[in-house]
């Protein structure tokens, strides 16, 4: 009797066992367990810790934690456009793990303005850096025809990782003082900083890291290419022609309606979604309190996480097979659907429980967002140029919300602003569904560009 044939689980396991570099794939899964653990600093706790250690009002919390948006969002796109240059994409993530490193720990010995103002724009710089650099790292290991699924198990060792924080660091919080989860941030850059030195340069394929067939625009010639005999070596560009290239890159990028069709998706997606956690947080602490806010907060983050892990791993295996839009669709009616379910009642369970579904939409969107962006620049060099101009979009799609939310929460409440949130993720539903292709396809023809 012939052996059944392997499912593709147990090929890509035995792909995995039979790859050369194995060792460097398992090592960016583990860094992705760490990345999740420090990239944020302290998330969402930083704001209680300078409300309840510190005494600062809540203009001056909310002057601290912009400035680490303001530094994410302006730095995410010029990253992107770097890390399609630089071959040296270890040493980027080392120094990011090095600026969350010294962000916390100045912020947890000299809480002053200036310094905990600093750390925060230290730390979205680094924000930019991290997913952005383990998406290039992890095209480059394994290729396109796997990075499916290994951007699905990445994310899911991310989420993993996000749970253990969000455990690690409540109880630390709850059982110690806020103070020393700075401290514990601090040894948790030293994992990441083992899981990066274990990730060998040489199996990261560099055309590959940035979605080029071969050397292209936005990037450098393959280190092979021979110079035409007799050839001098070309002088470096001066900085003026780098932001000349660097023009031209988001130029061609956003002459492609797909393109343009998606950043506008990724700003109304994180427009409806990025309030929503802040509002159920605000509303744990004037139900429960600070100290069991933080218990809540830990135990919302862990459960939400959970359901991320497993859709991301899902999405991963699924993106391939139904498609992109699908699931992408889906993800934004389970972001509209959460909207509503939080106006139906306020009760710590009913929140926590509700929260989970963040995990829906933002397991699709950390899978398949990036498998879009990799399907619409296949073969241009500049993948990561298009990551970071679509999580710029992102950072003022989250800029939108939590202005909007704020100022309706204060002046409409609680109900109308997820109402509205919610009504904002249909819109974006619409528009994804009438106006994005399919790029699963799409990905094997060449983008036409918008007309004029």
């Amino acid at each position: 009797m012939p052996d059944p044939k392997p499912s593709a689980d147990q090929n890509a396991a035995l792909d995995l066992a039979n790859d050369p570099k194995k060792g460097s794939i398992r090592a960016l899964r583990a860094l992705n367990f760490f990345i999740a653990d420090v990239q944020n600093g302290m998330g969402p706790y930083m704001a209680m810790y300078l409300q309840s250690s510190v005494h600062w009002g809540p203009a001056q919390i909310g002057s601290a934690l912009a400035a680490g948006n303001i530094a994410q969002v302006l730095a995410q796109t010029p990253a992107g456009a770097l890390i399609d240059r630089l071959r040296q994409k270890r040493a980027l993530l080392l120094i990011g793990i090095g600026l969350i490193a010294l962000a916390v720990l100045a912020t947890a010995f000299f809480t002053v303005k200036p310094v905990v103002m600093s750390g925060q724009a230290l730390i979205g710089v680094a924000g930019a850096i991290f997913p952005l650099c383990l998406s290039a790292i992890a095209l480059g290991l394994v290729g396109r025809k796997r990075f499916d699924q290994a951007q699905g198990t990445n994310q899911a060792f991310n989420a993993a990782g996000n749970m253990f924080a969000a455990l690690a660091l409540g109880a630390v919080g709850y059982y110690f003082n806020l103070r020393w989860m700075f401290y514990f941030v601090g040894i948790l850059c030293v994992g990441a900083v083992l899981c990066v030195l274990r990730i060998k340069g040489d199996d990261i394929d560099f055309d590959q890291a940035r979605g080029a067939d071969k050397g292209d625009a936005c990037g450098d010639e393959p280190a092979n290419k021979a110079a035409p005999a007799g050839a001098a070596a070309a002088p470096a560009g001066s900085v003026w022609d780098g932001i000349k290239e660097l023009l031209e890159c988001f130029r061609d990028l956003l002459r492609q309606k797909p393109v343009l069709v998606f950043l506008v998706s990724a700003v109304i997606f994180h427009f409806a979604n990025a309030a929503m956690v802040p509002l159920v947080t605000q509303l744990l602490a004037r139900g429960v309190g600070v100290k069991q806010a933080v218990l809540f907060t830990s135990g919302y983050m862990v459960a939400s996480q959970l359901v991320f892990m497993v859709v991301a791993a899902v999405s991963g295996k699924l993106a391939g097979k139904v498609g992109r839009k699908p699931l992408f669709l889906f993800g934004f009616a389970a972001l509209a659907a959460r909207g509503v379910l939080y106006t139906l009642s306020h009760h710590p369970a009913a929140l926590i429980a509700v929260q989970c579904m963040d995990g829906l939409g933002a397991g699709i969107f950390g899978v398949v967002g990036v498998l879009i962006i990799a399907d619409l620049t296949k073969g241009t060099g500049r993948f990561n140029a298009a990551q970071g101009a679509i999580a710029t979009a992102q950072g003022i799609g989250a800029f939108l919300s939590n202005s909007v939310a704020g100022y309706l929460a204060k002046n409409q409440g609680d109900n109308f602003t997820f109402l509205t949130l919610a009504s904002i993720a249909a819109v974006g539903l619409v528009v994804f569904w009438v106006f994005m292709p399919e790029t699963l396809e799409k990905s094997k023809e060449k983008m036409q560009p918008v007309a004029g």
